[in-house]
């Protein structure tokens, strides 16, 4: 393979989320930190319409609550009946000025927006990985071979090598030749040097992969192009192929890249590195823990102070609330999943986006605290005498 002909060939990758990452990059000089400052702008532009889902969805739960004494009755006088149960309920609800079509309109319109941001930034990311562990390759190739003529001109002062051309017509003549003193003298010639030039390249190689590493690597990871995971940080050709399989460079790797040069290099690297795990899982822990933190602390701002509305407010089951119950567990388990099938770019964001959210949605329920304070207040004590008018009949304990 003659890597000074296809350097620079593959084509950057374009599109919204690459050049803005690339923008900031400008600034602050690490992919990483890039990755996370643009995570943290999205989530600030993004926060209205998250604010208007959650004001909306704190007066629904409220109107919920308010209306669970009603909601249990209908449960048990209309019984398997979910039709006749769902009319009640809706006339219920809207009695009480619950409009459900215009919550649910503004929560779709959320989660569609939010569902394309994470797919499109998905793609964009792996996109992106393909594109740079392409190009580290290539340039630490192009290093190691230029460093590689230099070692066999710069050996001997006296020798017959002077350029690349003399080092790759030596070559040419050696393979001519036929058998006999004269090739093996001239072999070990050439062994003398390719020693020296092999070592020399490879120091340049190594100091190459720990350049390029400045602006890939973010705390424990050494490349955020590869998973944060107990593999190699500078990815074999399969691994390689893997993932540049679901982007537009899967044909690059498989026309440009010879498997046998590009593992020799990926060796090289591997042999002369400071450790050889790329990370230890942290960040897909650090996912799925944040991940159902979040949702934790969603469900608290939700409950009542009050301990005898509480009991009243959960006395009906809601399908809504079964399916709170269920996401707690599914989404830090997919969560965990993708960052661990996916580069630890891909994984930055999820953390990025998961920390952002909980603080940005502290401050957003500190508004919606207060815009429904008096609606709370009057829906705690709606409950409590409805609970203090149960106890005395003995239906429940204090």
């Amino acid at each position: 393979m003659n890597i000074f002909s296809i350097l620079g060939a593959v084509e950057a990758p374009s599109g919204l989320w690459v050049n803005l990452i690339n923008w900031v990059k400008g600034g602050v000089g690490n992919i990483g930190w890039s990755i996370i400052l643009v995570t943290v702008l999205i989530k600030l532009v993004t926060t209205p319409l998250e604010f208007m889902v959650k004001l909306n969805t704190k007066k629904q739960t409220l109107v919920q609550q308010k209306c669970a004494p009603q909601l249990a009755k209908l449960q048990k006088k209309f019984g398997n009946d979910r039709q006749a149960l769902q009319l009640q309920t809706n006339a219920i609800y809207k009695r009480e000025g619950l409009n459900m079509g215009a919550g649910c309109i503004i929560m779709l319109v959320n989660l569609i927006l939010s569902m394309t941001i994470f797919f499109t930034f998905f793609s964009a990311l792996r996109k992106f990985s393909a594109y740079e562990a392409i190009n580290q390759y290539e340039q630490i190739t192009a290093e190691y071979e230029v460093a590689y003529y230099d070692g066999f001109v710069n050996k001997d002062a006296t020798d017959e090598f002077n350029t690349k051309e003399d080092v790759v017509n030596w070559f040419a003549s050696y393979n001519a030749m036929a058998e006999g003193p004269e090739k093996a003298a001239k072999l070990q010639t050439i062994e003398s040097h390719q020693v020296y030039a092999t070592d020399v390249a490879t120091k340049k190689a190594v100091e190459k992969w720990k350049e390029s590493k400045k602006s890939t690597s973010w705390f424990w990871i050494q490349n955020i192009w590869v998973a944060d995971s107990i593999t190699l940080p500078f990815p074999n050709y399969a691994s390689l192929t893997s993932l540049a399989g679901s982007t537009s460079y899967a044909d690059y790797v498989t026309n440009n890249i010879n498997e046998a040069d590009y593992n020799k290099i990926a060796s090289l690297i591997a042999d002369n590195s400071d450790r050889s795990a790329n990370g230890y899982y942290i960040l897909a822990v650090l996912a799925g823990v944040i991940t159902f933190a979040s949702q934790y602390i969603s469900e608290l701002h939700t409950r009542l102070k009050n301990k005898k509305a509480r009991i009243i407010a959960s006395s009906a089951k809601t399908e809504n609330a079964s399916s709170m119950k269920i996401m707690k567990i599914v989404m830090p388990i997919v969560m965990v999943i993708f960052v661990l099938t996916s580069t630890a770019s891909f994984g930055l964001y999820i953390l990025a986006s998961n920390v952002a959210s909980i603080l940005f949605g502290e401050l957003s329920t500190l508004v919606v605290d207060k815009m429904t304070k008096k609606k709370k207040l009057e829906v705690e004590e709606a409950l409590e005498k409805e609970a203090n008018r149960l106890i005395k009949k003995g239906y429940i304990k204090e």
